[in-house]
């Protein structure tokens, strides 16, 4: 049985042939033997040879009505989910093993076995199987959508034609380490707010739950009248003892039409709209957003993959539905011969000269280069535009903190005084 395959010989270059082999184990053994490093091999067909070998990856981009979560989705067979740094790691080590020397199938079985996580390890080995009976990296990893994002596959894949497989390797593992450190610097000027936030709803509703009922037994024993606002803090007190479980409820429906409500397309362009023009809010997601598909397109196209495929790519990589919109237009705009730069400019919710700056890209033939330099600056402004947002909402929280506690507070002590005083 012939097999045809693409390696690198010890000197660095790519070769691809045929072999014979009784199977794709036997084949690979004696690509091995003879000194190369294996990339790709597969069974030849009938009327094939290697003059079919495609760069094309369309047949790798699903539809975008699939269901895939991509790295963020539950991991494989609904395991744990596997995380950006478990992810880094793997393909690390996958990329160095790789660079040394190592056959691709024996550096993932390697990977697989010091892999710490469970259903990474699982995924591993499988691509592992795949690879060892013929199948592409690529094709082995576009088997598990939830662990591999497409955009990661199609990467892989034009690296695998290119015979660049390390380079790719080594880009995706630099993409998922950015990506994991935008992600931390958010979550990390975001935590003091929650936990300001959490401890503002905790001490209001202590007080209304604990506190105010005891006051509004001693105003009924004194049968003495109170103050409007007091009277009506002394109700919602009341109330949210006597019925918060019907409270609860209610707020367990809200949430969960909120969930449902998220299938209907209108309520989608609603909330994205709120986080694209929001005031105060659009200062900091809309270059954090551009920076990211900025910088995940110019990696694609570093790594090999087609312009239209890469803006294909794009549009499943976001949830939000105005970027997908702005896709489809870019795609449109490809097929009909325009570049990408005219579409940019026209949309509203991009940073002011984005558009202009991959015009010049794609007049120079470095739009590769443009998308990732101005990915990383918008990246960065969003970080400081969210630096500030937070810096600005912290002592507004202080304040509405304090306001909520000292209103409280005095609609129950002054009329205690006056009472007191009184008698």
């Amino acid at each position: 049985m012939k097999f045809q395959y693409q390696a690198t010989n010890k000197q660095g270059a790519v070769v691809q042939g045929t072999v014979d082999g009784a199977s794709a184990m036997a084949a690979r053994s004696s690509l091995r033997f003879a000194g190369l490093n294996i990339q790709s091999i597969e069974p030849v067909t009938m009327g094939s040879s290697d003059a079919s070998v495609s760069v094309s990856r369309n047949p790798l981009i699903k539809p975008l009505t699939s269901k895939s979560t991509g790295l963020f989705g539950k991991g494989f067979l609904g395991g744990k989910r596997v995380k950006y740094n478990d992810l880094v790691v793997a393909l690390s080590q996958l990329s160095i093993m790789i660079q040394s020397g190592d056959d691709l199938a024996g550096a993932i079985r390697v990977v697989a076995d010091q892999c710490v996580h469970p259903t990474l390890r699982q995924v591993l080995q499988s691509v592992k199987r795949d690879v060892e009976e013929g199948l592409k990296f690529s094709v082995a990893m576009s088997k598990h959508p939830k662990v591999f994002d497409v955009s990661m596959v199609a990467a892989v894949d034009a690296g695998e034609h290119s015979g660049k497989l390390i380079d790719v390797l080594e880009r995706m593992t630099t993409l998922l380490q950015r990506d994991q450190q935008l992600k931390s610097s958010v979550l990390s000027m975001l935590t003091y707010p929650a936990v300001l936030l959490f401890i503002t709803c905790s001490v209001v509703s202590s007080m209304f739950f604990f506190v105010l009922p005891q006051f509004a037994k001693v105003f009924k024993e004194m049968e003495r009248p109170v103050p409007p606002l007091t009277s009506f803090l002394l109700s919602v007190g009341t109330t949210l003892q006597n019925y918060w479980f019907v409270i609860i409820g209610f707020l367990g429906v809200l949430i969960a039409a909120a969930l449902y409500a998220r299938r209907f397309p209108q309520w989608r362009y609603t909330i994205d709209y709120i986080i694209l023009n929001g005031f105060g809010v659009r200062e900091a997601s809309r270059p954090l957003m551009a920076g990211r598909i900025f910088r995940l397109m110019g990696t694609m196209l570093e790594n090999g993959v087609p312009l239209l495929d890469t803006v294909k790519l794009s549009q499943r990589a976001t949830k939000n539905v105005y970027y997908r919109d702005m896709f489809r237009r870019m795609e449109k705009d490809i097929l009909e011969g325009k570049g990408i730069g005219p579409t940019v400019a026209a949309v509203t919710f991009f940073p002011v000269g984005a558009g202009h700056m991959l015009e010049t890209g794609e007049r120079s033939a470095k739009i590769a280069f443009v998308l990732q330099t101005i990915g990383e600056y918008y990246e960065k402004e969003g970080e400081q535009k969210l630096r500030w947002f937070v810096k600005l909402l912290e002592p507004v929280m202080i304040m509405g903190l304090g306001g909520v506690v000292g209103t409280v507070v005095m609609s129950i002590v002054l009329p205690m005084l006056d009472i007191t005083t009184a008698t």
